[in-house]
């Protein structure tokens, strides 16, 4: 065992959460150390985020192709070349690993290349290939991530039971596939290869996709899903996976408390991901785990107890502590629900406290972003939550349909919706569903943070033609006046 080595900060974990801590650890002048088992990157632009895009803009472009002529473009001749598109995905993630490698060598950060576990609270054993070392830091934040849940169903570790970090490099275009799993992951997977020719079946244990968005998004996705040929299972608990016998897979599942089964070439395992936090030893020295993760002292794992708080009222950065003050821990490990950008906003405030600054996560202002076909993005409250909540909203939707830039482009699927409060006239959430419209959540979320109300959207001049228009009219029915519907 080599000699100790101390920081005044290390990190375990190099993805979102952990490399943005280390480099804003040592903007603010402290010795950092980032372990990091695989990648610098993480999950997020190794095997999630970024290839998942790559492959998303290949079926993109196979769509585009195939509306072309309603544009008046004739395209006579046009395929999927699967080396290319595997190509693109890997250019796309090495691209901007490197630039991550450069700005922390930059940063003049330690990067060792090795598994974590802790020792004692103030020490980490890295595992490395020619030995192991031990690091001494004055504080330690876990930002160990996620991984692929996939052992609650029999028959999962098969062949030809993918999850998405094989189904993101396009092994193979199979001719059918089975995807067990109707969230952001499962939907943007199962359009993709829809659009590359496969025939795709999503099961889901729910009513409906994208099960914790809005209702009427998951409507529009799913119709879109099924105008496309796509076959969508709803209410069914998958019970195992087998084999046929004849290459292909079988999935038993019970609907209503009968047995019945589908059979495919694939079957893509998209139920969800759980907290990362094997091996790491974190029980071993006190520090509180419960089901969905790593426990902090704001409770975060769990959604915004009172959506209608003014941002005001947010805790400060120690929200992020364990239970050992010393102790930081952000992002997927405290939760297991993939946001990449939470995580680095929560890497920010953590290092910040450390450092004596004033810092904090608003988790009523967190945006979710989805890139189904139609995309689908929120913040803040969504309208069935309202309903559960108890809490009173004035909803205004406006159709993409009525919108001067969505029908130019023919990309008339979805809508805006916001959500206001009666009494105080604030934006309490807002949700919008249609081709491209993830990039609207800016202005959105930026309202919720600051807490402005729906009349500060509506006197904000939105150019035209644009889709953001469509935020400027929800506003408007919020109050029961648009222009380009009926009132």
């Amino acid at each position: 065992m080599s000699e100790k080595n101390h920081y005044d900060i290390a990190i375990v974990g190099g993805g979102p959460g952990g490399y943005v801590a280390a480099l804003r650890a040592a903007q603010l002048g402290s010795s950092v150390a980032l372990v990091e088992e695989r990648e610098v990157g993480g999950t997020c632009l190794n095997r999630g985020c970024i290839p998942s895009k790559a492959l998303l803009y290949t079926a993109h472009a196979l769509e585009t192709c195939e509306a072309a002529s309603r544009f008046g473009v004739m395209v006579s001749d046009y395929s999927l070349d699967i080396k290319r598109a595997r190509q693109h995905v890997t250019r796309s993630v090495k691209q901007l690993v490197s630039g991550v490698e450069s700005l922390l060598e930059k940063a003049r950060i330690d990067v060792l290349s090795g598994h974590g576990r802790f020792l004692t609270d103030h020490e980490i054993a890295v595992t490395l290939p020619d030995g192991e070392s031990v690091i001494e830091a004055d504080h330690i934040i876990l930002a160990t991530g996620s991984v692929p849940v996939t052992e609650i169903v029999e028959g999962h570790d098969g062949l030809n039971v993918w999850t998405s970090d094989q189904a993101l490099f396009l092994p193979k275009v199979p001719e059918s596939m089975i995807v067990i799993g109707s969230g952001a992951t499962g939907m943007e997977m199962s359009q993709a290869y829809l659009h590359f020719g496969t025939k795709v079946t999503v099961m889901e244990l729910f009513d409906r996709p994208l099960p914790r968005e809005d209702h009427d998004a998951s409507e529009v996705v799913l119709r879109t899903f099924q105008r496309r040929g796509g076959r969508f299972e709803v209410n069914a608990m998958v019970q195992r996976i087998e084999d046929t016998g004849e290459g292909n897979k079988r999935v038993v599942f019970q609907r209503g408390g009968e047995e019945s089964h589908l059979e495919a070439e694939v079957v893509l395992m998209a139920i969800g991901r759980r907290a990362n936090l094997k091996n790491l030893g974190a029980e071993e020295i006190g520090l509180r785990i419960e089901r969905q993760g790593i426990c902090v002292q704001a409770g975060v794992s769990t959604p915004a107890s009172d959506p209608t708080r003014p941002p005001e009222a947010m805790c400060p950065g120690t929200q992020l502590e364990t239970s050992i003050p010393h102790i930081y821990a952000i992002g997927d490990c405290i939760r297991g629900i993939g946001l990449a950008h939470l995580a680095m906003h929560e890497a920010t405030a953590a290092i910040e406290t450390i450092h004596g600054m004033y810092s904090h996560v608003n988790y009523n202002a967190v945006p979710t972003s989805m890139y189904t076909h139609p995309e689908v993005a929120s913040v803040g409250l969504l309208e069935y939550r309202a309903k559960e909540l108890g809490i009173e909203v004035q909803v205004g939707r406006f159709p993409f349909a009525a919108n001067g830039r969505a029908v130019c482009t023919g990309k008339r699927e979805g809508f805006a919706k916001l959500l206001g409060c009666p009494e105080t006239g604030r934006l309490l959430g807002a949700t919008v569903c249609g081709t491209y419209t993830t990039e609207l959540m800016p202005e959105l979320t930026l309202a919720i943070q600051k807490g402005l109300k729906v009349d500060d959207i509506i006197e904000v001049i939105h150019a035209h033609p644009t889709l953001s228009e469509a935020l400027h009219e929800a506003a408007l029915a919020v109050q029961g006046r648009p222009l380009h519907i009926p009132s």
